[in-house]
């Protein structure tokens, strides 16, 4: 009988888990977050570090398809009249060799640094840099530390975009870029009260989950309270950048209604190096009505638009066990009968 117990746990085990996700999820729903102010976002390119400065973002986030216990969203990043800084380095000969150039034009022989105007501009040559400066852009080239170091800012506005697609557990909520594990699923939660130990990077994950008694505001509406606020480690991901990732969840849907994440798996998807997204227009906006209510203005990239339904289904009576439940059940007990039987003909 001892052995006939294990097989009986072992079956249930085989069972089919059951994917933890919101009432509300399913395919083709989607959510765009807005962020106005002054933000930046650090690109990696094949030629250097690309910095995008822009006075609004946008960020949207679609459920393709669901497979099983898998679901693939699409990620859109858009940028609208930014100005671009374009970092790269040259090799100490191929600096030398740029800079010549530039002093030749200038008849610069050495010494003190000489200014020559140009339309709409000026130029700088030094024995080490050369810079030159118009109302449209700025280049610089400066040889120090072994090595030439170029920037390229662009101050004519212009639109930018990057999409890419992640693949996410539905049951352990890993985030998969590629196929290759990326970090943990932060778009969403069950319980938002218990997203604490959440790992969203490696080395970066959720510290504290604070219960907000306050109705958020966000560009989509307000969210009565509760809300929930998950602040993760501080963190220097990039050895330049210094931050922290905080995601504000509404108590009831488990949606992220804001979130302020300068490191992020999604990032990774869409070859954004860090990003520091935070709005401040709604707040400045909304000033007055945030004094004389109880009302929480939003931060970093907040909700705007979205197709989910919020209305939570009513709680359906008891109908007794499912089909697929049934026809385990039965499983179960023809294997136990002709086990018995087999020992009882023995």
């Amino acid at each position: 009988m001892r052995r006939l117990a294990v097989l009986v746990i072992v079956l249930f085990l085989m069972a089919p888990l059951t994917s933890a996700t919101p009432y509300w999820f399913k395919e083709g729903i989607y959510a765009k977050y807005v962020a106005r102010g002054w933000l930046s976002i650090d690109l990696n390119t094949s030629t250097g570090n690309v910095t995008y400065y822009c006075p609004r973002v946008e960020f949207t986030w679609r459920v393709l398809n669901v497979s099983d216990d898998k679901a693939r969203l699409s990620l859109l990043l858009l940028g609208f009249n930014c100005t671009r800084e374009a970092y790269s380095t040259l090799s100490l000969e191929e600096a030398r060799a740029l800079l010549r150039k530039y002093q030749e034009r200038f008849n610069f022989t050495g010494g003190d640094c000489l200014e020559v105007p140009i339309t709409g501009g000026n130029v700088t040559v030094c024995e080490e840099s050369y810079y030159e400066r118009t109302a449209q852009r700025s280049f610089g080239l400066t040889i120090m530390e072994g090595e030439g170091r170029l920037l390229n800012k662009s101050y004519v506005p212009e639109n930018f975009g990057r999409a890419g697609v992640v693949e996410i557990d539905l049951i352990t909520g890993k985030l998969y870029v590629n196929g290759t594990p990326a970090g943990g699923n932060f778009l969403w939660a069950e319980n938002p009260a218990n997203v604490t130990g959440l790992e969203i990077l490696p080395g970066l994950k959720i510290e504290t989950v604070k219960m907000i008694n306050s109705t958020a505001m966000t560009y989509y509406g307000d969210f009565n309270a509760p809300v929930y606020m998950a602040h993760t480690n501080m963190v220097s991901l990039d050895n330049r950048t210094m931050g922290k990732d905080v995601i504000l969840y509404d108590g009831s849907s488990g949606l992220a209604i804001a979130f302020f994440t300068p490191f992020s798996p999604l990032w990774k998807a869409l070859g954004v190096r860090s990003a520091m997204i935070q709005d401040t227009e709604f707040a400045e906006e909304h000033e007055e009505e945030i004094k004389e209510s109880n009302k929480m203005p939003p931060f970093g990239l907040v909700l705007a638009e979205t197709n989910i339904d919020f209305t939570k289904p009513a709680e359906l009576p008891d109908e007794g066990p499912s089909r697929t439940a049934i026809v385990a059940v039965v499983g179960i007990a023809i294997v136990l009968g002709v086990l018995v039987l087999w020992r009882w003909r023995r």
